[in-house]
Parts: C-alpha cells; sequence; structure tokens
C-alpha cells in the first residue's frame, strides 16, 4: 500500500523539525523534500534521513515547491506534509483506504492535532460561503467521522494524483497562503470532492517550519493579504478591493496593537499588502514587500 504514496514536504529553514518528520514516515513510503533555499541544514538533514532533496536556488513559496516535488510522480497518491508535522503508524494507510472507498474524492485531509492534542479545523476560506463553511462538531474532541466538507488546509493535504494534475497543481502565481483553497477549490469545480478522515491522524506543532519572529509575523500577514486579493479576484468573488480595505482597517483599529507589538507589525504589514495588491504585478511576481 506505501508504494502507491509519494509524500512531499517544503522546508524553508526548517532544520529544528525535518528529522522529526521524516523519522514518522513509514519505511517503503517515498518522500520528496523540496528546499526553498534554505540557510540552515534542512538539506542535509533530510538527505542523511534518506529523503530525496530538491535544492531550488531562490525561495519559491510553498505551492510552486510543491508542484516540484510532485512533478513525475507515477504514484497513485501525493501526500504535501508540512515539516513540522508527524504522522502516526497507520495514517497513511488509513489514507490509503479512504481514498478506495470514494473514488470521487480528489483530496482529503487526516485529523490534524494541534501541539495541546487538540482538532484543528479549517472550516472557512474567503472562496466559500457561509453556508459551505464545516460544521463546527467535527472538531469536537475524539471525533472519528468521515465527512465531505467543501474546503481543506494544505498543512496535511493528501490528492489523487489524477486529480491533482487535471486541475495543474498549485497555482504558481501564489507565493504564499491561500494556494491550498485556491487548489481544492479548483478541484471541486471539476467534478471532484473533498473529505476528511478523522481516523488518519497527524500531529502538527504550527509555524515551526521556517521559525517564528515579529519579522517573520509581519512577513506572513503581508502575503496573507496579497494572496487573499488575488485568489477572490480570480474566483471572481464580489467587490474584493472593498472586502480587502475593511479587513486592513479593522486589524488597524483592533485596540490589541496597544498591548502587541506583533499584532501591530502585522497589522501593518497587512495593511500594506492591501494597499500594494496590483492583479497584473502580482501575476508577473512582482509581490515582496
Amino acid at each position: 500500500m506505501h508504494e502507491r504514496i509519494r509524500i512531499v514536504s517544503v522546508t524553508y529553514n526548517s532544520a529544528e523539525v525535518i528529522g522529526d518528520f521524516l523519522a514518522s514516515v513509514p519505511k517503503g513510503i517515498e518522500v520528496v523534500v523540496v528546499d526553498n533555499n534554505s540557510q540552515d541544514e534542512s538539506r542535509e538533514i533530510a538527505a542523511a534521513m534518506g529523503a530525496k532533496v530538491i535544492a531550488l536556488d531562490k525561495n519559491c513559496g510553498f505551492g510552486t515547491a510543491c508542484n516540484r516535488g510532485a512533478e513525475g510522480n507515477t504514484k497513485e497518491f501525493v501526500f504535501f506534509c508540512n515539516p513540522d508535522s508527524t504522522l502516526t503508524p497507520d495514517c497513511c494507510r488509513l489514507l490509503v483506504e479512504a481514498a478506495e472507498m470514494h473514488p470521487e474524492a480528489g483530496a482529503t485531509n487526516p485529523a490534524i492535532l494541534n501541539a495541546r492534542g487538540a482538532l484543528r479545523l479549517d472550516r472557512r476560506s474567503a472562496l466559500i460561503s457561509k453556508s459551505e463553511y464545516t460544521d463546527r462538531r467535527y472538531a469536537a474532541p475524539g471525533n472519528k467521522d468521515s465527512v465531505q466538507v467543501n474546503i481543506l488546509t494544505g498543512a496535511a493535504l493528501f490528492c489523487r494524483q489524477q486529480a491533482f494534475d487535471e486541475v495543474g497543481g498549485f497555482d504558481e502565481n501564489i507565493f504564499l497562503y491561500h494556494e491550498d483553497d485556491d487548489l481544492v477549490y479548483r478541484m471541486r469545480q471539476a467534478g471532484w470532492t473533498l473529505r476528511i478522515e478523522h481516523q488518519a491522524t497527524v500531529s502538527h506543532l504550527g509555524g515551526k517550519s521556517s521559525g517564528s519572529s515579529i519579522q517573520g509575523a509581519a512577513f506572513k500577514a503581508y502575503f496573507i493579504a496579497q494572496s487573499r486579493m488575488y485568489v477572490e479576484q480570480r474566483h471572481g468573488i464580489s467587490a474584493p478591493v472593498l472586502r480587502a480595505a475593511v479587513r486592513a482597517l479593522v486589524k488597524i483599529a483592533s485596540p490589541i496593537n496597544l498591548l502587541s507589538a506583533r499584532k501591530r507589525a502585522q497589522a501593518i504589514a497587512y495593511l500594506k499588502g492591501t494597499w500594494r495588491f496590483d492583479m497584473v504585478r502580482y501575476q508577473n511576481g512582482d509581490y515582496l514587500p
């Protein structure tokens, strides 16, 4: 069963976590680590632990790196996993069994547990209506449901390679954030379904794959703003510019900015990302702060 899967993980200064992730992958599964020009020992650790390493000469962003890792995959499934996660021993087997039971499913999330062991559930997306949000009950402790949903997260995304190829993989115009929403939204448009299989489990530390700092938080906020505006415009969401302006102003006006330098930096960066966004420039790769 494991020979039917390729695991792809994208590293960027992830030396602190990539070893634990690779140690959790069951034997017999092909692992490709795509490194976005790390300045630490991410590549060396991955290679020493038997992964195939694709070393990029610059940080190309998450989606582009995932596409490089999935290229040439002749296996039935590709499993994109963040390097700050670990797999339970039966996770991959259960995901394959679920895919066999649901051949219409293009992509699946396992149950993703945070550092406290609580279930993480990405219920919402800029690309779906409130009526399509995932029900909160699926985040209940001990939940073991298998359920069809309308949105998934890219932190641990198990894809049927056929579905991934059919929609053209990740949109390489997106440098960071919302690329997972965009991918699975296009799968749904192409007629595939999305599922969460709570029997399969992944532990995800969150925010540990590339370190954390005030500067890093601001960097992420900038790209969250840019990428959301891009996907909303691409998929015809109404009034994307107005929506973005309102979000930015709400963040800037929040009283929490007076108490937290981190939140203040994030709010300013989000406003900057919103103000600077231009669809043509973004599609030409001009999205850096």
